[in-house]
């Protein structure tokens, strides 16, 4: 078994359930839709059982914990996923099926179908003796970044501008290239990238928001718990012995840059 997947995936499930969980609470304490914490009690005590689930299975390292949650995991996002369609489609007014298939395909094609499915066949996934490339994290990684592409895919045609057809172009390129070559370099170069593109928009967000203490608050969360910031993070620790090399180097430019000024 893949004791450092298993802990990416156990991290994952934690961080991306505290997004919601601490959303929530901002939508509490700091929005104006006039709800009370009796309200949200239930999804308050669901997201703090999932939360905890992420836990046991980074500290204890729990495959059989993280294979039924996944199993349950699917089952409930296919029940979901069958009955947002009988509503939608049962509407007098709707903005089309266009739109309905927007939606379903954020809600199957994103990273934690990749993490549930990948979820079931933990056992079979080994360590490789001697080699200092995690491989299974490699493709892990690139089927997330290629998968996050496809997801984009869907949203171009609503979104024509020039940065979301380069971040999707090139986030399909990464995944491909990474699982084709096993080049590792690739995805750390697009997950730099990618923190940066994850930084803009939020900071795009707030500015349209005209830096409200609501929305700082939201974009604040949307950066710290980001389940794709793991992700991207993730890539460093495929091969730590490169990433402390290219580390080294990068050190050795700012120190001689800073003694030129």
């Amino acid at each position: 078994m893949n004791l450092a997947l298993l802990r990416v995936f156990g991290i994952l499930i934690a961080v991306h359930e505290l997004n919601r969980l601490v959303r929530l609470l901002l939508q509490v304490t700091m929005g104006d839709e006039g709800e009370s914490f009796t309200d949200i009690a239930p999804m308050i005590l669901a997201s703090v059982a999932i939360i905890l689930v992420g836990i046991i299975v980074f500290a204890k390292k729990s495959a059989k914990l993280l294979r039924v949650f996944s199993a349950i995991m699917i089952i409930v996002s296919i029940v979901g996923g069958i009955n947002f369609a009988r509503v939608y489609l049962g509407l007098q007014y709707s903005p089309g099926v266009g739109f309905l298939l927007q939606r379903l395909a954020d809600h199957f094609i994103n990273m934690f179908m990749v993490v549930y499915f990948v979820s079931l066949f933990m056992g079979n996934m080994k360590t490789q003796e001697g080699s200092h490339v995690n491989l299974s994290l490699l493709r892990f990684c690139a089927v997330v970044f290629l998968v996050d592409g496809f997801g984009f895919l869907v949203h171009i045609g609503y979104d024509h501008s020039v940065p979301v057809v380069i971040m999707t172009a090139a986030s399909i390129a990464a995944g491909v290239v990474a699982l084709a070559k096993n080049n590792t370099l690739v995805l750390k170069a697009f997950a730099v990238c990618s923190i940066l593109w994850l930084l803009w928009t939020h900071i795009e967000f707030v500015r349209t928001n005209m830096f409200g203490a609501y929305h700082v608050a939201n974009a604040i969360v949307g950066i710290v718990f980001s389940a794709h910031l793991v992700v991207c993070i993730t890539t460093f620790f495929i091969d730590v012995e490169e990433s402390k090399f290219y580390l080294q180097k990068l050190k050795a430019l700012f120190f001689k840059w800073k003694n030129l000024t």
